[in-house]
């Protein structure tokens, strides 16, 4: 196991020193960004000097040659000296120590950790609370269903998970904003759309007045974005859950377990249920990467600001620092859940062993 980890821990820097380099071209030679809009400025009043688009240059970074840029991004610009470059040692201390840069438009100026930790919060009420959901029904749904294989239940809940994988989340989520709307209009019990906290009291019928901020308004607009997120995901990995069990309930140890006389409860949750976990694990421990991003279609439909929300509103506003500490973020969630699950493995079923 340790040199298995030794080794994956070196394949890990060599994958994030190439998705880092990648993220920080592709967003390098994208159109947009503030030099840009300086040079754009037509009009001689307002156009800025020479000067005030080289302290621009120095501010991003841009002064030094372009073969020093990616570099510089990643570990800051105050070694450079030591290889002969004093000219261009700045203060930028890079990614590795934490210097993430400033963001260009959706907070001007405003550092992007500091942006990135307002936002965490909302995406993790959000991403944990539907991941929960999903897999406190879709395990039991899933096992069920294999176990009562072509019942009447079986094919009921094949239909609702070919339905719920169909439907897009944009779309769902547009239904039941409509759907809450219309409640609301005619006095019905409704639960409120958009945001994730109210920005002042109101009330809600059946229930009565809630505290704009309190932990009531926050689960009444956390319930429609996590029913749309829930729904998505309880409908795939039910459908892996009941997949898994099937193969393995038709193996020889199952069938030896079931002649022996073991009770039927005892072979489906201590036989089949660990073994039949292997699958699922793959698929819930990549869902890791997704807590952290949140979910950007359904942020984005229920104008819920979370890093979803960011995200989209860091790339329409070509937000580029912002942008590119979102990526790097989740490649590191990406590449770590990877190693999770490898791990995992070895603790479900014994006889995988990493060398």
């Amino acid at each position: 196991m340790t040199v298995y980890l030794i080794r994956r821990f070196f394949q890990i820097i060599i994958v994030l020193l190439l998705s880092s380099a990648l993220i920080y071209t592709l967003f390098s030679v994208a159109p947009g960004g503030p030099l840009d809009e300086l040079l754009q400025v037509s009009d001689p009043k307002t156009r800025p000097s020479q000067a005030d688009i080289d302290r621009q240059k120095k501010l991003l970074g841009l002064d030094k040659p372009w073969y020093l840029w990616y570099p510089v991004w990643l570990t800051g610009d105050t070694w450079l000296d030591k290889i002969g470059l004093d000219q261009y040692v700045g203060e930028r201390r890079g990614v590795l120590r934490g210097d993430w840069g400033q963001s260009w438009k959706v907070q001007r100026n405003k550092p992007v950790l500091d942006l990135i930790k307002d936002r965490l919060p909302a995406t993790l009420w959000l991403t944990i609370s539907s991941t929960l959901l999903s897999l406190i029904i879709g395990i039991p749904l899933g096992i069920f269903s294999a176990v009562r294989q072509y019942s009447f239940f079986d094919y009921f809940f094949t239909a609702f998970s070919f339905i719920g994988i169909s439907i897009p989340a944009f779309w769902f989520g547009l239904l039941i904003i409509s759907v809450s709307l219309m409640a609301r209009n005619r006095g019905w019990f409704y639960f409120p759309p958009g945001d994730i906290l109210a920005i002042r009291d109101y009330e809600i019928p059946l229930l009565g007045p809630v505290t704009a901020g309190s932990l009531l308004d926050r689960i009444m607009h956390l319930v429609m974005p996590v029913t749309v997120l829930a729904l998505l995901n309880l409908a795939g990995w039910s459908r892996f859950m009941r997949a898994s069990m099937l193969e393995v309930l038709n193996q020889d140890y199952v069938r030896t377990a079931r002649a022996k006389g073991v009770r039927e409860r005892l072979v489906v949750y201590k036989h089949a249920f660990r073994n039949a976990l292997i699958p699922l694990i793959t698929i819930v421990v990549f869902a890791i990467p997704g807590v952290f991003s949140g979910a950007i279609l359904t942020e984005t439909v229920f104008n819920y600001k979370g890093l979803g929300f960011l995200f989209i509103s860091a790339l329409g506003q070509s937000d580029y620092p912002l942008a590119m500490a979102f990526l790097l973020i989740t490649s590191v969630l990406l590449v770590l859940a990877t190693l999770l699950a490898d791990i995992l493995y070895t603790f479900v079923d014994p006889r995988i062993r990493l060398t």
